[in-house]
């Protein structure tokens, strides 16, 4: 067991990346020195593998998780893809539509969902993929769509809570405060569920473990790890939730908490 080197797993959203403004030049430089360090930095996300963008891919990271623990892939091999099987999709997607809620599809390969402008207005991904990367993106097909995950637009979120208890025997719910979103993983699914197998494949103890976070699907992730940060952006939630705190994003909050911590 490797009882020397450390793993520092990051959310990409509002972590170290923000749509239209990309990754403060702080922390781009924080990565390259804990590499330099002879640590391991990995990408830990809800997003799918489809809807990781040039911008953070060149980061270099060896590793990540998306998905939110459905996928993970280390120096360029595969240790999971999970997929959710048709006959639930079938099943629930209808009735989440029912009630109004508009839902994406997402997978390791492509993002499916209804290709209308509702759609494109209301997720900016979607949106960025049919402009730039049209090949990940395709109409629903509920019976074939190779799914890992959804993410849902709720209009109605007491109609969404009524159905909550049913979701939840099949579905790990996580629920946005600022936005009326949610995202649905497969039961027992989570970010800490993929940290543990590639701890287990690197034979890192998890006293040497390290997550930063902002978001709800970060909660178990950041309570799984030894060093659990929430950055000062984070959901109220996270931040009461978390371990230890930093600074926001664009104030050098990852650089920073590295530094404190010694890895860099």
């Amino acid at each position: 067991m490797n009882t020397e080197r450390k793993i520092v797993f990051f959310d990409v959203d509002g972590t170290i990346y923000e749509m239209n403004r990309g990754t403060p030049d702080s922390t781009r430089e924080a990565l390259e020195k804990l590499k330099a360090q002879g640590h391991i930095p990995i990408l830990c996300t809800g997003r799918p593998k489809a809807s990781m963008f040039p911008e953070v891919l060149d980061l270099n990271f060896p590793g990540m998780i998306c998905g939110a623990g459905t996928y993970i892939e280390y120096e360029g091999r595969v240790l999971r893809n999970l997929l959710l099987p048709g006959e639930l999709l079938l099943q629930e997607v209808p009735r989440l539509e029912k009630i109004g809620c508009c839902v994406v599809l997402e997978g390791p390969e492509y993002l499916s969902c209804r290709m209308n402008e509702e759609t494109f207005r209301l997720f900016s991904i979607v949106e960025r993929l049919k402009k730039e990367y049209p090949e990940r993106l395709k109409e629903m097909d509920l019976l074939t769509d190779r799914v890992s995950k959804l993410t849902v637009k709720i209009p109605d979120m007491a109609a969404f809570e009524r159905m909550a208890p049913e979701l939840q025997r099949a579905f790990e719910l996580a629920r946005y405060e600022r936005m009326p979103y949610a995202e649905m993983m497969p039961k027992g699914i989570s970010k800490a569920d993929g940290i543990r197998i590639l701890l287990e494949e690197l034979d890192i103890p998890l006293c040497n473990t390290y997550a930063f976070g902002d978001g709800p699907n970060d909660l178990e992730m950041l309570q799984y790890v030894q060093y659990g940060t929430a950055m000062g952006n984070a959901e109220e939630v996270v931040l009461q939730t978390a371990k230890y705190r930093t600074e926001g994003i664009w104030e050098d909050g990852v650089a920073r908490a590295l530094e404190r911590y010694g890895l860099i």
